[in-house]
């Protein structure tokens, strides 16, 4: 079986962590491609990043972050300084959370939308409460991103809605802790709409004996969540990892590491 994990903040593992060994572990287990979110701009190990096979990165500005812009951003391709092509934009989005408003939020959202669509990039968005204002923005734009649900935490409603769009919704370990919840989701959406991810270090699953998550826990959750979907894990591996492909593109890869 082969594995994508579409949301991995490798950049941002603990302090310690050896890169290299946590992606032996994940590619002898069949996790083939990562793609690592940006969360304050470029990720922070881009340079070391950018070495290993199947490693991709996206450029963004999740909304705890949204001081790390400047005033007035520049016109054009913001990662530009960064020295890699993006394959997504994000994660972006809105959080009840916050200590910043949602008006700030929301203007940065909506730039990042609107990043996406212009250079035919996804989104990856991440939202904690706000889902009905999200789905209004995205509803309203004249040229609309293709984009993903990371780590779906709203209803199995609003899911569905949000896949009438056309986005993906992802599930991650964090959905296993809910099985009840998680059954609700995957009745409501068509198994083409679904992507899987680990969003390591965090969101460690419930039968997880390390201290942080990491990509090779990818395959143990897709197995649980098959088992909650009563579909056989490679049908559903398969299946995942293309509607990855289709998101993300079979994006190019370094070929060292």
């Amino acid at each position: 079986m082969r594995w994508f994990d579409t949301h991995c903040h490798l950049d941002r593992l603990p302090a310690g962590s050896d890169l290299a060994a946590t992606l032996l572990r994940s590619r002898k287990v069949g996790v083939e491609k990562i793609v690592v979110p940006g969360v304050a701009g470029s990720p922070q190990s881009v340079a070391e990043l950018s070495t290993f096979t199947g490693v991709s990165m996206a450029w963004g500005v999740h909304p705890d972050f949204i001081n790390y812009l400047k005033a007035e951003e520049p016109p054009g391709k913001p990662w530009q300084a960064a020295g890699f092509e993006p394959v997504a934009v994000g994660e972006c989005g809105l959080d009840r959370r916050s200590m910043l408003s949602i008006e700030e939020q929301e203007k940065v959202f909506i730039w990042q939308l609107e990043l996406a669509a212009e250079y035919d990039l996804p989104a990856i968005i991440h939202l904690v409460g706000h889902y009905q204002r999200a789905f209004d923005l995205l509803k309203a734009m004249a040229k609309r991103p293709r984009c993903v649900m990371h780590s779906w935490s709203g209803s199995a409603e609003m899911a569905k809605r949000f896949a009438g769009l056309g986005a993906y919704i992802s599930v991650s370990g964090g959905h296993l802790r809910r099985p009840e919840k998680l059954a609700r989701l995957l009745a409501a959406l068509p198994v083409s709409s679904l992507l899987l991810e680990t969003d390591a270090p965090d969101m460690i699953p419930p039968f997880w004996s390390g201290e942080f998550n990491e990509p090779s826990a990818l395959p143990l959750i897709g197995s649980a969540i098959a088992e909650v979907a009563g579909m056989p894990v490679e049908k559903l591996a398969e299946i995942l990892y293309n509607n990855s492909i289709r998101l993300f593109g079979e994006s190019r890869q370094n070929q060292h590491g």
